[in-house]
């Protein structure tokens, strides 16, 4: 176990101390830095770096529900096309990658497996996300804040960000000189027909903007059909995104039984720092 643990903290270098912002160092139970503070590993190999003071509930983040749901519908394949879209973006010289809000780990896993042996870096603020992540796709995790990023200055080639809130200033912080800044958000016709079914008065999904301190380098738009098969796909569906608690218990089993027909729509957008 103390081997193990050495090594996890050896890869994962690239971490500092949330609290005080020193480098860490291993040690028998995880990683300490230089002014006393610890943090042991968990037994699935990821470090919880999220203080209390930066949690806003008992267990911020996505709930554990639904993110079993999303890793259900994830690992159907249904956004393979996106993570193919991201992987063209990705430089293959990148020696390190940071994917903020990794949830359950499906893309920063993706990312790992199209990076070896690069150093690859997953946070989320939900532990439960991290729990899952860690325990399938190989990579660097830590439970964390993305607006207090827990990662050493100038020290990441890519940041993939897919769905997920930062701060810029953090974001301009951790990107190495020359790197990249990926980042997902939804089309106004992603799930449209869903969307549609639900809410009276749709408001559109807000255009990509670029992030204070960064230019656009490439922006794509992503669009491709969506067949979700009738039963548990369609569920995750449902219980993996918002539209769960907009739905009576009979409108999710109406749509759930008869499938989903629709369309993702994805703007995929390249950053990098002026």
């Amino acid at each position: 176990m103390l081997c193990a643990l050495r090594a996890s903290a050896f890869f994962m270098k690239h971490f500092i101390c949330p609290l005080c912002q020193q480098a860490f160092t291993s040690n028998a139970q995880g990683l300490a830095c230089s002014a006393g503070h610890q943090f042991d590993a968990a037994k699935e190999g990821y470090f919880n770096l999220l203080p209390v003071q930066h949690k806003h509930s008992r267990t911020p983040g996505d709930a554990k529900a639904q993110l079993v749901a999303r890793r259900k519908f994830l690992n159907a394949g249904f956004f393979s096309p996106l993570v193919d879209s991201i992987k063209t973006l990705i430089p293959e010289s990148a020696q390190t990658l940071l994917d903020i809000g990794c949830g359950e780990g499906y893309f920063t896993g993706a990312f790992a497996q199209q990076l070896k042996p690069a150093d690859v870096y997953g946070i989320d603020i939900a532990k439960d996300g991290v729990r899952l992540a860690a325990k399938s796709y190989p990579a660097n995790y830590a439970v964390a804040s993305s607006y207090s990023l827990p990662i050493v200055d100038a020290s990441m080639n890519v940041i993939t960000r897919i769905y997920a809130p930062s701060k810029d200033e953090e974001l301009q912080r951790v990107l190495a000189p020359e790197g990249r800044l990926i980042i997902v958000t939804p089309g106004q016709n992603h799930l449209l027909a869903l969307r549609r079914a639900i809410y009276d008065n749709l408001r559109p999904h807000p255009e990509p903007e670029a992030p204070e301190g960064f230019v656009a380098l490439e922006h794509h738009q992503l669009q491709f059909p969506l067949s979700i098969p009738a039963g548990e796909l369609s569920e995750a569906v449902l219980q993996m995104t918002p539209f769960a608690w907009r739905l009576s218990l009979a409108q999710q089993q109406a749509l759930a039984t008869r499938g989903i027909e629709d369309q993702a729509d994805f703007h995929v957008s390249v950053y990098v720092t002026v």
